[in-house]
């Protein structure tokens, strides 16, 4: 059920921008597909997010902190 909701707010949002990225992202993640998490990761990074050079689920959750930060004012989250 929350993956629907997810995708409904995907589909409400573009790809490329913050609140956009960071739900498709989060879609990702639940798949629990290493390779396509990886595959994620590195197209985010390439494109405009800060990467790392540490092994893949770190990586997947350095990036989703950043996008966090970015998004979190939107969404009505504080830190």
């Amino acid at each position: 059920m929350l993956t629907s909701r997810l995708q409904g707010f995907a589909e409400q949002h573009p790809q490329g921008t913050d609140i956009g990225d960071y739900v498709r992202f989060a879609l990702v993640l639940v798949t629990d597909d290493d390779q396509h998490t990886l595959a994620t990761v590195k197209t985010l990074t390439e494109a405009y997010w800060t990467g790392t050079a540490r092994r893949a689920p770190t990586r997947a959750l350095h990036l989703l902190g950043q996008m966090l930060r970015a998004v979190g004012g939107n969404l009505g989250l504080r830190r």
